[in-house]
């Protein structure tokens, strides 16, 4: 009888979640120190991707070669574009800087084309970041993400060698498809690599690339004069991930978990704890936490159909704010032109400025919560943007225009690092057998505010105040549904829908662990 409830306990012991067992193997080992380094390199080329492009479609610095650019260059008193789209080509030279809307004639009665280029993106992004995520849940996520790299760097080898805008548009809308479905798959990996307490410190590192990246960017696109080459070190790094990732990473235990299958979880955690040189208990049976045995019918995306009311407002709540998140990072992204200053230089300053964001995000994302830090950003944009609002109307709060320029800055890193924890947090927020996907439709339907961003600079050329106030309206409105959404620090991974929709609808049957 001894004996018996020995082996009942015992068995009891060793039938572990896919989060107690990865907990155990370390918490932090190698496992988790590539996932983190990895995906930091893929975030720092996805920064240099999207700042090179911005600037290699300006009109680059010329000067006059005829007596009639000098003339009109002097009556206007300086090098203005519209000056410049009154001249011919044989009237201009180029500096030795050359880059995509210099080769391709993407400026004045082109310059349309420039948006079109981003709006190309977008829209591949879009349908990347759902395509790719449904697909990371069906087949799994490192199944995904390595031929997807590969393919990544494939295109981005071809835009390097683009003959035609043509070509690079729609070049530029496979890299789209490419790099959103990279974008969701890889944030959603290393959630689910890294154990809760780790999670938001190797979050933080990962995004925090993106402001650092924009600095490394600022700096090289400085000294490298040619946009192809730019796009080949790019390939050439794209390689590196590729490699690391199809060699070194295992898939996530998690997503064989969902699926019902349990040998394969235990042999993904094999591989976790031999990378991690920790050994697996033996006997170890991890628990089937799917309710049916038709868990994969059961645990598809159109699951979330038939969640509670309020959990399915709360995902819409969830939506709208990742829509605004992004409305507001790329309103002031592509505004960073017509803010005083060497672009270069600016840019530059505004990726050092984001490491303050960052190291708050890092501080307080487990010790406040994921919730509190999102609205204390979110508040603080809105103040800034409200004081630069002030500023254009001729009723300055603080002082002169470099207060504009302070804020707008500010307001830009606080919007980084709200990109960089919404994806933590919804990654906590959806259950594992539909997190790629829910994830891939949030990032999806947050292109949209990426999109309706490239436009901006048209309406700031007619009334520049109008920007800042469509940002505050978006952003308070985005603020007002955060107060209303639960707060996921220190909770488990929900695994199936039934636990996500007692986190959303404010239920408290849900398993919390104190980090």
């Amino acid at each position: 009888f001894t004996t018996l409830l020995y082996t009942i306990k015992f068995e009891e012991v060793m039938k572990q979640t896919v989060e107690e067992v990865i907990v155990s193997l370390g918490n932090f080992g190698n496992t988790q120190l590539i996932t983190t380094l990895v995906f930091s390199l893929y975030q720092f080329i996805a920064c240099v991707v999207a700042f090179s492009v911005s600037i290699f479609l300006k009109v680059p610095e010329w000067d006059c070669d005829s007596q009639k650019c000098s003339e009109l260059t002097i009556k206007s008193g300086g090098k203005e574009i519209s000056i410049f789209c009154q001249l011919t080509q044989q009237d201009y030279i180029w500096h030795d800087r050359t880059n995509i809307a210099s080769e391709y004639g993407v400026y004045c009665d082109n310059a349309y084309l420039a948006a079109l280029s981003i709006t190309y993106y977008f829209v591949g992004y879009a349908i990347g970041t759902t395509l790719l995520g449904v697909s990371a849940d069906k087949y799994g996520r490192k199944a995904v993400a390595v031929p997807t790299l590969a393919l990544y760097t494939l295109v981005t080898v071809l835009v390097s060698s683009s003959s035609s805008y043509n070509q690079f548009l729609i070049l530029r809308g496979i890299s789209g498809v490419l790099h959103g479905g990279l974008q969701n798959v890889t944030h959603v990996l290393q959630a689910e690599l890294i154990p809760p307490k780790y999670r938001n410190t190797c979050n933080t590192i990962k995004e925090g690339m993106f402001g650092f990246g924009l600095t490394i960017s600022a700096l090289m696109l400085y000294y490298i004069t040619s946009w192809r080459t730019v796009f080949t070190i790019l390939a050439i790094l794209l390689v590196i991930c590729t490699l690391v990732v199809g060699k070194f990473l295992p898939e996530s235990p998690f997503f064989f978990a969902g699926k019902g299958e349990m040998t394969l979880a235990l042999e993904s955690l094999k591989k976790i704890s031999d990378i991690n040189r920790v050994k697996l208990p033996s006997g170890l049976v991890i628990a089937n936490n799917t309710p049916t045995p038709t868990a994969e019918k059961m645990e598809s995306i159109s699951e979330i159909l038939y969640v509670s009311f309020k959990t399915k407002m709360s995902v819409l709540g969830l939506f709208e704010v990742f829509f605004t998140h992004t409305l507001l990072l790329y309103c002031l992204s592509y505004h960073v032109s017509a803010v005083p200053g060497d672009v270069f230089v600016n840019s530059a300053m505004m990726g050092i400025s984001s490491l303050p964001a960052y190291y708050w995000l890092y501080r307080s994302g487990d010790k406040y919560g994921r919730r509190k830090c999102l609205i204390s950003f979110y508040c603080l944009t809105i103040t800034c943007l409200f004081i630069a609002w002030c500023d254009t109307q001729g009723t300055p709060l603080i002082g002169p225009i470099t207060v504009q320029l302070v804020c707008f800055v500010t307001a830009r890193s606080c919007m980084l690092a709200v990109s960089s924890l919404m994806y933590l947090y919804t990654s906590e927020v959806f259950p594992s057998s539909a997190r790629s996907g829910l994830v891939g439709i949030s990032s999806m339907i947050a292109r949209g505010g990426g999109i309706l961003s490239s436009y901006v600079l048209i309406l700031d050329s007619h009334n520049p105040s109008l920007v800042y106030l469509i940002c505050i309206v978006s952003g308070s409105i985005a603020l007002c549904l955060l107060t209303l959404l639960p707060d996921t620090t220190g909770r488990k991974l929900p695994e199936t829908f039934a636990e996500c929709d007692e986190l959303l609808s404010g239920r408290t049957t849900v398993v919390t662990r104190k980090i």
